[in-house]
């Protein structure tokens, strides 16, 4: 019989952290940013002993068809001017120049994709089907050791809707009126973190998608996260509602990459 040994590491208060401690903390960090976001989207309370459990509204109702929302194609890299004979790029492909290596790039993209949903099509709650596609290459020709090759993606939506446009209304996440427009998120929908060695290289493909839990918007999200009334939420979905797509991410060590998403909505 064999015998398994656990070892556990004490870190002594005042001692600087190593770069795997420093690591682990950021990775439970990001684990409890994940959480919330998924307890945010499934309202917490009574509501969850409810038929239907967080999302009562939509108990029993048959799902519906929205339409697809097809984001551009994102490039990164060194240098995004076109390559003669390249196709002109598309009204919503984006070209991010990434900064010399090692230093980190961060972009924010928004509206690269786009759909509106008629008034009254919907009634309590919008869900996904997203899925991104990406191949992407990291090289570290800078001579010395690095740490931190890292590529994240964090999609969102910005929700448009009349109802959002009066100036009383303030929006609770960033204290400032919502002026007709939310933005709600999915999260990291992906994240590559490694070393490399001097003159090391590694190449990814990807594509992985992420099914609706509680939806990218729903009343429940509307009354306990931006603060609505329950008529004001109503509102919302009996109004057309357009939706923007976004990408926000990070990059560092990476030589090139391409990313695109594909959201299809859904609702009840």
């Amino acid at each position: 019989m064999s015998m398994t040994r656990f070892w556990i590491t004490v870190a002594v208060l005042g001692a600087a952290a190593s770069p795997a401690v420093a690591q682990s903390a950021t990775d439970r960090a990001e684990f409890r940013a994940e959480v919330k976001a998924l307890r945010v989207a499934g309202a917490q309370g009574p509501a969850a002993m409810a038929p239907g459990g967080a999302d009562p509204d939509s108990f029993g109702r048959n799902v519906q068809f929205y339409g697809l929302m097809q984001s551009g194609t994102v490039s990164l890299q060194g240098d995004c001017t076109p390559a003669p004979g390249d196709p002109a790029p598309g009204p919503d492909d984006r070209c991010v120049v990434l900064n010399p290596a090692p230093a980190p790039t961060t972009f924010d993209l928004p509206d690269v994709g786009r759909l509106t949903i008629p008034g009254r099509s919907v009634h309590s709650v919008l869900c996904h089907w997203l899925t991104p596609i990406a191949y992407y290459g990291f090289q570290n020709a800078t001579g010395v050791f690095q740490p931190n090759a890292t590529f994240r993606l964090l999609p969102y939506v910005i929700v448009e809707s009349s109802v959002l446009s009066d100036p009383a209304l303030i929006d609770p996440t960033t204290g400032l009126p919502f002026n007709g427009q939310l933005e709600t998120a999915f999260a990291a929908t992906y994240q590559d973190s490694q070393s490399l060695d001097p003159g090391q290289s590694a190449t990814r493909r990807f594509s992985e998608t992420r099914v609706c839990i509680g939806g990218f918007l729903s009343k429940d999200l509307l009354t306990q996260t931006f603060g609505l009334t329950d008529a004001q939420a109503t509102a919302v979905f009996r109004h057309d509602i357009t939706l923007r797509f976004g990408l926000r991410g990070n990059a560092a060590m990476l030589n090139n990459g391409f990313v695109t998403y594909g959201l299809r909505v859904v609702g009840d």
